[in-house]
């Protein structure tokens, strides 16, 4: 006999997309739509929003929500033959499990998915906020009769004061592909990565926990299940030419994503695997 479990009332979001708002006993909220499993917003107990969201965001079944932090899954970037980051970021998840302080969305294959990636998968994707803290748990199964291969991130927009004035520390002595320099690979010297234009890095075997420092605070990023890190921000002639940006908006943010890339995830029948973001606002 299957035992219901009590759930949060769902609300109507931008546009009457359906979402859910969790919080704890502390505070810590956490705001996160069916479409996309997209947290669209993490405010830590007695603190202020951390993730940026554009003023242009598309809201809108089909479209990618520009901010937050957006589910990459089954494939990064162009890296393949599906569409730019995949599908799982524009379709609508189901809402398994919520309490106060924890939701938990599932999405699995459909006639649509697989006419463009011939498997069956089963992905659920958690949110949870305590004090000072989120954490982000994307897990995947094979569900199907053959093994797949997939690239994942969980492309965190964490909102800056000014982005010319942010760093990122904790990536001294790693090799990066630098994307934004035609792909070449380079060994970061520096103890800290700061974002004077576009910076498209992806850091191999990012392990250590990465820091983002600015004069208001900083934020602690810590990741499990993701051999790689990602810094990402479109500088101001990118920005410029994408439909749901602001122009300056480029000042507002820094995308620090848990990644697998590099090597790709194979799961075989029966397999499953996750991966873990956790987020701490340090004073």
């Amino acid at each position: 006999m299957e035992v219901l479990l009590a759930q949060i009332p769902l609300l109507d979001g931008i546009n009457g997309l359906p979402k859910v708002r969790v919080q704890s006993k502390d505070g810590a909220s956490a705001e996160v739509y069916l479409h996309g499993a997209h947290v669209t917003s993490w405010v830590p107990a007695g603190g202020t929003e951390q993730l940026f969201i554009s003023p242009k965001a598309d809201f809108k079944p089909g479209a990618a929500i520009r901010g937050g932090v957006p589910v990459i899954f089954p494939q990064f970037a162009e890296v393949g033959l599906l569409p730019k980051h995949g599908f799982a970021r524009s379709l609508p998840w189901e809402l398994i499990e919520s309490r106060s302080d924890m939701a938990l969305l599932r999405l699995e294959d459909s006639d649509a998915t697989r006419a463009i990636w011939p498997h069956q998968f089963s992905a659920e994707f958690s949110v949870r906020v305590w004090g000072a803290e989120i954490e982000l748990l994307l897990a995947v199964t094979n569900s199907g009769e053959k093994p797949f291969r997939f690239t994942s991130a969980l492309h965190t927009y964490l909102k800056v004061d000014d982005v010319r004035a942010a760093t990122v520390a904790g990536l001294e002595g790693l090799l990066y592909r630098d994307a934004a320099a035609g792909a070449v690979e380079s060994e970061q010297e520096d103890d800290s990565v700061s974002f004077p234009g576009e910076v498209d890095r992806v850091y191999f075997g990012a392990s250590h926990p990465l820091q983002l420092i600015q004069k208001s605070g900083a934020v602690r990023v810590v990741s499990r299940g993701f051999a790689d890190a990602v810094l990402w921000n479109p500088g101001p002639e990118k920005c410029a030419r994408l439909a749901d940006m602001e122009p300056n908006g480029y000042l507002g943010f820094v995308c620090i994503e848990a990644a697998a890339v590099r090597e790709p995830l194979i799961l075989r029948p029966g397999e499953a695997w996750q991966g873990v973001q956790k987020l701490k606002r340090l004073k």
